[in-house]
């Protein structure tokens, strides 16, 4: 397994690995955007930011220091996730701090595409997170 050696523009980079992420350094094909996308499958759970009560989860296709795709297996209706609208995203992070404590990016954005099955959100803000850590003790 690659490791991860990259990490978004003006974030630390962790030594340490966990789950099974795949990192490709190729260029996608054909890229467009201003900011070098990386192909990365991660888990993430993402939620409207207005009243409305619709969570869901899926993996990250690819994720850049200015935004990412989002893929689910959940059908997105135009009430659930629309164009413009603002987006609460939680993305688990690839590596360990410290090579041990779990991290996650929680990351604000904004929808400026989506599909069926899958939108794309710029970021406008994020930060990472520690992840408690679970312990038989703390299961009991």
């Amino acid at each position: 397994m690659p490791t991860f050696t990259h990490s978004l523009a003006g974030t630390p980079s962790f030594p340490g690995q966990r789950g099974d992420v795949t990192v490709d350094r190729q260029p996608i094909p054909e890229e467009r955007r201003l900011k070098f996308r990386y192909p990365l499958k991660l888990s993430v759970r993402f939620r409207p930011l207005s009243r409305s009560p619709f969570s869901a989860g899926g993996h990250v296709v690819n994720v850049s220091s200015g935004g990412v795709l989002v893929v689910t297996d959940h059908l997105l209706s135009q009430h659930d996730i629309r164009v413009g609208s603002a987006v609460g995203m939680t993305l688990e992070w690839p590596v360990l701090l410290e090579g041990k404590i779990p991290l996650q990016l929680f990351a604000v954005g904004r929808v400026v595409r989506r599909g069926t099955f899958e939108f794309a959100a710029t970021f406008e803000r994020y930060q990472f997170r520690t992840m408690r850590i679970s312990t038989p003790a703390a299961l009991a």
